[in-house]
């Protein structure tokens, strides 16, 4: 049996097991980074007809004994064991949201975006070349975006910024647990100020939802984290592949650049093609399903490949090739269904803004090191670079 993590030939290239599934149409019985049995399913069509299909959920008949991904805290495990209820909640805290993380309320947010970027590119300029564009602009702008849209106080960056991080490894249990504790803490503390002082946040209306008896306070805790994790984590992530692909192929950066319509288009094919190793995401079978090549009962545990999905040959032909001018065929970068990800038009603001600015003012922009010596994360869930030099 199959056993995660995969070993890639290069960070920014996929698995060939992924790419031997996805041929096979199999969808395969594996073990997870616990060593617990799980499905794996990697092709484009079967990630988007599954995580649409609500016989897969987050719960489990039996929490404390469920499969898991990772062993390392309750951020991998079953949120209950009452599958209708919990989607009902989630449904409910998607709508609370909604209007909080909108593309018309992200659109609104652009300006300040533009503002936040430019000064982080000041930045940049004055410490000079050679310098980190991960530590510089990566690392720390989704984290200040995140505080406008959600209401956080800037003032504690640094605090949700190193718990968000630690939330992700896929070792050291007793660091998870920690994280999860000081988030949840925060939080809620958080939300007792925003009674006191509502604004026009996501944080507020999930405070008064939960005034309403629309949610409970753990549900608005738990996706208040959720939100904080999705904004700032996995963004530093998509902002540094994003910039290393184009630093690594400059006809496409030269496209991009000479035509305002490629930007958006640009940003969807780097969301498809820079990040293989990012996006696995797990739910329980709710009942025995017959996918017509697996049947899977009910219990086990289902990871869908998200990111490994994005370069499926089966949907997209030469799918290692970055292409701007690709034919749009949509990815699953932020997963699919009712469960796709909530902040993904902020994602899609963030990288088209630091993508255009940064390359309009450093045209000269390139790598400090050779591309091989690049290093990543390899014991976190969302992958990434360590550090990304650059000079011009």
């Amino acid at each position: 049996m199959m056993q995660l993590p995969f070993d890639r030939p290069t960070p920014t290239t996929v698995a060939p097991e992924f790419q031997e599934l996805q041929a096979s149409g199999e969808i395969a019985r594996m073990r997870t980074f616990a060593g617990h049995p799980a499905w794996l399913v990697t092709r484009r069509e079967d990630v988007i007809r599954m995580l649409s299909d609500d016989r897969f959920g987050r719960v489990h008949p039996d929490p404390l004994s469920a499969p898991v991904l990772s062993a390392t805290g309750q951020f991998y495990g079953p949120q209950g064991t009452d599958h209708e209820r919990l989607e009902a909640e989630f449904r409910t805290l998607r709508h609370v949201t909604a209007n909080s993380l909108s593309v018309r309320r992200v659109r609104e947010l652009k300006p300040r975006v533009e503002a936040l970027v430019d000064r982080r590119l000041d930045h940049l300029a004055a410490t000079g070349a050679p310098a980190d564009l991960h530590a510089l602009l990566a690392e720390p702008l989704p984290v200040e975006v995140v505080c406008e849209l959600l209401g956080v106080p800037l003032a504690d960056r640094e605090d949700f910024q190193r718990w968000t991080a630690d939330v992700v490894y896929l070792s050291e249990p007793e660091r998870v647990g920690e994280a999860l504790v000081h988030l949840n803490d925060y939080m809620r503390a958080l939300m007792d100020r925003k009674r006191a002082e509502p604004a026009k946040d996501a944080l507020t209306d999930l405070v008064r939802a939960q005034a309403e008896g629309t949610v409970t306070e753990d549900l608005a805790v738990l996706w208040s984290v959720a939100l904080l994790f999705a904004g700032h984590v996995t963004t530093v992530t998509r902002i540094g592949t994003g910039a290393l692909h184009l630093l690594t192929h400059p006809d496409q950066r030269r496209a991009m650049l000479s035509s305002p319509q490629l930007l958006a288009a640009t940003v969807e094919e780097l969301l498809r093609v820079s990040q293989p190793d990012l996006g696995l995401v797990w739910r329980w079978a709710v009942t025995d399903v017959d996918t017509g090549r697996a049947r899977i009962n009910a219990g086990d545990l289902v990871l869908f490949a998200n990111g490994p999905a994005c370069l499926d040959p089966t949907a997209y032909p030469e799918p290692d090739r970055f292409d701007v001018h690709r034919a749009q065929l949509p990815h699953t970068a932020f997963g699919a269904g009712p469960h796709l990800c909530v902040g993904a038009a902020l994602a899609r603001l963030e990288l088209q803004v630091v993508l255009d600015l940064l390359f309009r003012r450093f045209p000269e922009l390139r790598l400090a090191v050779p591309e091989e010596e690049l290093r990543w994360h390899e014991s976190q869930l969302t992958g990434g670079l360590l550090a990304l030099p650059v000079t011009w």
